[in-house]
């Protein structure tokens, strides 16, 4: 092979070279096949070796020039898929005891904490035995020194009794009202037994001065929201005597009564009395008689005093 041969195929060589990056390799080729000492322009590789490879990369030796952009990589055929990396194992049992630690650390928190307030309640009884028999004998000598009582002052008087009831008391009877209601009614037998359940009885009016007051009481006692309510008397009406017939057997005639307008009627199913109460300013209240079965806003009790 000719030297003019070495020249021609240097190139490619060298650009092999350079695009492995084996430059310990390219320096002995450069140095053997493009040193010619004879000539008297020195050619690339002779030239010196700082000005080939400087610090920051090798020297470009030819102008770039811009071109037509090649054409795109043709990727071969996909290999197969690689095998699936195995599943992550869990530790459970580390994990089992990273728990138990913790549960057991709370559960000595929580111990210590109880053991604190047993010792707390331990000191407070123990103070509470010594206090004791000071406390007592303090409660004996006020008791020994309290004034003494006679039945006469504790005993509770008729209006006392009646106030509790929340009642009125009048005529030496206290009269109340145990049922009022603006929504459910209550039957004449049911307003009975309302009143027996009281250690009571169905209430009578005796005289129109007594039936004022009760009237007025009934008034302070209407549900909020209520203009007008009926309430169970226990008189009967008498339609052949036109009277009211107590209890005991006494009768009073009608005409001793305040009715409300049109009564009492000529009906003889209507023989029970109620009294009907508004508080709109309507002059038309007063006594009816009325019918057994008929569902009324409340009843009235009395009890002797």
């Amino acid at each position: 092979m000719q030297m003019s041969d070495l020249k021609y195929f240097a190139p490619y060589l060298v650009d092999s070279l350079i695009m492995s990056k084996s430059i310990s390799r390219l320096i002995p080729v450069l140095a053997l096949f493009w040193c010619v000492r004879s000539s008297s322009q020195q050619h690339l590789i002779c030239k010196n070796i700082e000005d080939v490879f400087p610090e920051d990369g090798i020297a470009e030796t030819q102008p770039r020039h811009s071109g037509v952009q090649g054409p795109a990589e043709i990727f071969g055929p996909k290999g197969e898929r690689g095998n699936r990396a195995p599943p992550v194992q869990m530790d459970y049992d580390l994990i089992d005891d990273i728990i138990a630690v913790k549960v057991t650390n709370s559960f000595s928190v929580i111990n210590s904490t109880i053991a604190e307030l047993s010792r707390n309640v331990s000191t407070l009884l123990s103070e509470w035995e010594r206090l004791k028999p000071t406390i007592e004998r303090k409660d004996a000598a006020e008791v020994s020194t309290a004034p003494a009582t006679t039945d006469a002052t504790t005993a509770a008087t008729p209006e006392d009794e009646c106030r509790v009831r929340v009642g009125l008391l009048h005529s030496g009877k206290c009269f109340t009202l145990p049922y009022l209601s603006s929504s459910v009614g209550i039957k004449y037998d049911e307003a009975v037994a309302e009143c027996a359940k009281q250690g009571t009885l169905m209430a009578e009016i005796h005289d129109r001065v007594q039936q004022t007051a009760l009237y007025n009481f009934a008034l302070t006692k209407m549900p909020a929201g209520t203009s007008k309510i009926a309430i169970w008397f226990g008189m009967e009406y008498q339609h052949s005597t036109s009277s009211l017939l107590y209890r005991s057997g006494m009768e009073k005639h009608s005409s001793q009564f305040q009715w409300y307008p049109g009564y009492p009627s000529t009906s003889s199913p209507r023989k029970y009395i109620i009294m009907n109460v508004r508080n709109d300013g309507s002059s038309n209240f007063g006594l009816w008689n009325y019918l057994k079965a008929r569902p009324l806003s409340g009843v009235m009790c009395e009890k002797e005093t």
